[in-house]
């Protein structure tokens, strides 16, 4: 592994699920440790309730406002928050505000980017979405949070 750094703006931006999310770094560039992406959330985006298999995931908000639901607890969290949620636990989360939601997300191991661009390049249906977050150790346990 060698040393990385990134300008403001540069990464790969992928298309994911409605989501602007830029690929700061991946496995190739931290030995597989870790992968840390920007993404933006439009009003009304919110993931499915699911659980990462592999890898634990946190987030940082930079700009706007969350709800995020782990297990049976659920946080609004705003700039400057930060939430740690692993492996194993069920969680969704959701931009019910009405502008756009900003955060850092980080997995570790790395690995979570590649679900990212394959997911941005197929444009799935809910199945096929199911299917290829399996192959990539995540399981989506059911809809979005009402």
């Amino acid at each position: 592994m060698s040393a990385l750094y990134l300008p403001a703006g540069a990464g790969t931006t992928h298309s994911f699920l409605g989501t602007a999310m830029t690929v700061k770094a991946g496995g190739s560039e931290t030995g597989e440790a870790l992968s840390l992406s920007e993404q933006e959330c439009p009003p009304g985006f919110a993931t499915p309730w699911h659980l990462h298999q592999h890898d634990d995931e946190a987030f940082y908000i930079l700009s706007g406002t969350v709800r995020l639901y782990c297990g049976d607890r659920t946080w609004e969290a705003g700039a400057g928050a930060f939430a740690l949620l692993p492996r194993g636990l069920p969680h969704a989360f959701a931009n019910r505000a009405e502008e756009p939601l900003r955060l850092l997300q980080l997995s570790w191991p790395a690995g979570f980017e590649n679900f990212v661009a394959e997911v941005a390049a197929q444009d799935p249906d809910p199945a096929l979405l199911t299917e290829l977050a399996a192959r990539h150790g995540l399981e989506i346990i059911g809809p979005p949070p009402a």
